[in-house]
C-alpha cells in the first residue's frame, strides 16, 4: 500500500475551486460523516481518502468529480484481483 497519496494531495499546488465558505460546510459535513462512520464501526479506505480531503477542501470542485475518481480507482483495483 502507498502511503505517499495522501501527503502528495496536502502538498499540491493545486488551485481552491470553491468559496472559504463551501469549504467550511463541506469540513462540517464530512466530521458529521466521519463520525457516523466510527460510531457504526465503518473502516476507512486510506487509498481513496485523499479523494475526500482533496474534495473537502476545494481542490475537487464537484460530488460529479469525486464520483469519476472513486469509480476509476475501484475500477482499477478489481482489474488488479482478477
Amino acid at each position: 500500500m502507498e502511503d505517499s497519496k495522501f501527503e502528495a494531495s496536502i502538498t499540491d499546488d493545486r488551485p481552491i475551486l470553491v468559496s472559504q465558505q463551501e469549504i467550511e460546510e463541506r469540513r462540517r459535513i464530512m466530521a458529521i460523516t466521519s463520525g457516523s462512520f466510527a460510531v457504526d464501526n465503518l473502516p476507512i479506505n486510506p487509498d481513496t481518502q485523499h479523494i475526500f480531503k482533496d474534495f473537502e477542501e476545494g481542490k475537487i470542485a464537484t460530488i460529479t468529480e469525486v464520483e469519476a475518481l472513486l469509480h476509476a480507482h475501484y475500477t482499477k483495483v478489481a482489474l488488479e484481483d482478477n
